[in-house]
């Protein structure tokens, strides 16, 4: 029997004390492991352990958000625990904002819940995450202990015991997202994960990054895809330099990574994953790619493209989709170049290099075009036919940052998405999924969207007879509803049919910019029911869809009277979008799916945060199933 050791019953015995500095888009993952045969052996009898967390940055910086903030998100789960199961017992521990000079505490039970399989040992995750989101320049320190004393303050001058039985693994930013194919000998599948605005792959894909391998892990050997998942991590912080510059960063890096790994591994496979702002920058590469190292997507000789997925992504830029003043804020940079590009401006000045290959110059003008229309076309527009799966994933409801018109890439079965009742019925009480709700709702048949909170605008629409707002209220959702192919010749007359009935058409409701933007700051944390029950979950995917180009109604602008342009001002936007829409969709099959997600969807769709997050699970598990994991053949 091994010797005992000693223990104050006061303080107990400090087992991790770990001091660490991290960035903009880094964290750090622990794995902690207890062997409770061999503590009891050693005297420490225990049932529970005791994690304290501190951010060790000065109070001071609290308020200070413009280059912060400087806080950290930090969660601990049970090895038992898995999101898309039921899990009974102790309540899920995480805190979503540690602020400077505060400490968090959790408990880590020694019980089923964290017991490997029949065996002795018992196993927690750890994740901390840096909460910096605007710049790169400063650091956050924390320092994380695990003991066996409840404590209402750090140890203090408390050496750690270095006992037998514990165990911790620890993995920072920059080896969590360059590890190698878990079957180094064998073909592999190169994964790309781009972030969004104000965003960075590291911390916010993060979840995004763990579904899809461990979707690739659950298939047998001889079906596993074989992944190596990277995030390009220098395009942080420099959010407003534009769609072009962030897409030829991240082509560079592209370029770079796949001949260093095929240095070292088979890579034959090629996916590309953006969400929101990213899925352009990784349209961008692509395109970037096509023309500097057209070799990458050789047929004979290069890599295989098999996955290009978006999420709320803003293909038609975001003009004509928001309000006046930020349309105008966007045109005079407010977010820089990348607010000129969404707001689909004229490149009067664009220089060629890297968007026209050298045979199409004398037939490819930049001039006087938006960037977003330059990115579909050849020779990129080759490469994006040749994906095995185009998947564009977009928010019904709640996404005022990137609407459903633009992340939908325009066209859609309005007709079938009316039918998915429940858009326009009145919610009543508590939502099991938020951990605010009040009184009890009413059961909701299966599919049925929930209701926006009506503002001014809905409710003056409901006050005013419906003959009067019913026409310009279907017109739009009429210019882009699908046709059958069956229907092709009628819909070239005019408008097409399956619109023509207005009366059972229940169109999705307007997001708000501004509720979206509060949102991000105010949306109530998930419910410990929403996080251990998942039958307590509303959250869903109501519409997937693949979308042919033979469904395609005759363009609408097309051909547009003079006084019709003159008349109406955004009739340009209109016709810019219209192209951008059709040359993404006239050579290729999408699939769409659309779903519906709780406030703030746009960053819940993508799972920024595992636990914060949690109403986008359903997304997030539905690609990695679809195009990694059992469902993807």
């Amino acid at each position: 029997m091994a010797e005992g050791i000693i223990i104050d019953d006061e303080t107990g015995i400090l087992l991790l004390d770990d001091h660490f500095k991290v960035g903009l888009g880094e964290l750090v993952r622990y794995k902690f492991s207890v062997s409770k045969k061999i503590l009891d052996s050693q005297n420490i009898n225990v049932t529970e352990l005791y994690l304290s967390f501190k951010n060790m940055e000065s109070g001071l910086l609290r308020p200070i958000y413009l280059t912060g903030p400087y806080s950290f998100y930090i969660d601990i789960r049970p090895f038992n625990y898995n999101e898309l199961k039921k899990f009974e017992g102790e309540d899920l521990q995480f805190c979503e904002d540690v602020k400077p000079w505060e400490e968090y505490r959790a408990v880590l039970r020694i019980n089923e819940n964290s017991r490997v399989g029949d065996s002795d040992e018992y196993v927690w995750l750890i994740d901390v995450l840096s909460q910096l989101s605007v710049t790169a320049l400063p650091t956050l320190s924390f320092r994380l202990c695990i003991g066996t004393k409840a404590s209402r303050e750090m140890p203090n001058g408390q050496k750690v015991v270095m006992a037998a039985g514990i165990s911790c693994a620890k993995w920072d930013t920059r080896t969590l997202w360059n590890l190698d194919p878990p079957f180094p000998e064998r073909e592999s599948h190169l994964v790309f994960l781009t972030h969004g605005i104000f965003s960075n792959a590291g911390c916010d894909m993060l979840y995004l990054k763990d579904k899809i391998e461990m979707a690739a892990a659950s298939l047998p050997d001889s079906e596993n895809p074989n992944l190596l998942v990277r995030g390009f991590m220098q395009n942080i912080g420099r959010s407003s330099k534009g769609v072009r510059t962030l897409g030829t960063r991240l082509a560079k890096y592209i370029i770079e990574t796949v001949d260093e790994l095929r240095s070292r591994f088979k890579i034959t496979k090629i996916s590309f994953i953006g969400h929101s702002l990213g899925g352009l920058v990784q349209a961008m590469a692509v395109h970037y790619i096509a023309v500097k190292r057209p070799d990458i997507f050789d047929k004979q000789t290069g890599l295989e493209p098999v996955n290009f997925i978006t999420l709320a992504t803003p293909y038609l830029g975001v003009t004509g989709e928001t309000p006046k003043f930020i349309s105008l804020a966007l045109d005079i940079g407010a977010l820089g170049q990348t607010g000129i590009d969404l707001a689909l401006q004229r490149t009067f000045f664009l220089h060629s290099d890297g968007l026209v290959a050298t045979e199409h110059k004398p037939c490819f003008n930049t001039k006087g075009k938006a960037l977003l229309e330059l990115i579909p076309m050849d020779p990129a527009l080759s490469i994006f036919s040749r994906f095995k799966n185009r998947t564009a994933y977009a928010n019904v409801l709640h996404d005022g940052i990137v609407p459903l018109r633009t992340s939908a890439l325009l066209y859609l079965d309005w007709r079938g998405l009316g039918e998915v009742r429940g858009a326009r019925t009145k919610e009543h009480g508590n939502d099991p999924g938020r951990s605010d709700a009040g009184s009890s709702r009413k059961d909701k048949a299966a599919g049925e969207i929930p209701q926006e909170t009506m503002d001014k605008k809905s409710a003056l629409q409901y006050i005013l007879p419906q003959a009067l707002i019913k026409k310009n209220k279907y017109k739009r959702y009429k210019r882009t509803q699908i046709v059958k192919s069956n229907s092709k010749l009628n819909a070239s007359d005019g408008a097409t049919e399956e619109m023509e009935t207005e009366e059972d058409f229940t169109p999705p409701p307007k997001a708000s910019a501004f509720e979206s933007a509060a949102n991000v700051l105010l949306a109530p944390l998930p419910s410990q029911e929403y996080l251990k029950d998942p039958s307590k979950r509303q959250d869903k995917i109501i519409h997937d869809k693949v979308y042919t180009p033979d469904e395609l109604p005759p363009a609408h602008y097309s051909k547009r009277p003079v006084i019709k342009k003159l008349m109406y001002p955004n009739d340009r936007i209109h016709r810019v979008q219209e192209r951008i829409a059709r040359k993404w969709q006239e050579t290729m099959t999408w699939r769409k799916v659309l779903v519906t997600l709780q406030p703030d969807s746009h960053n819940n769709i993508v799972v920024r945060r595992r636990f914060v997050n949690s109403f986008g699970w359903v997304v997030v598990d539905h690609l990695a199933r679809s195009h990694f994991g059992k469902s993807s053949s």
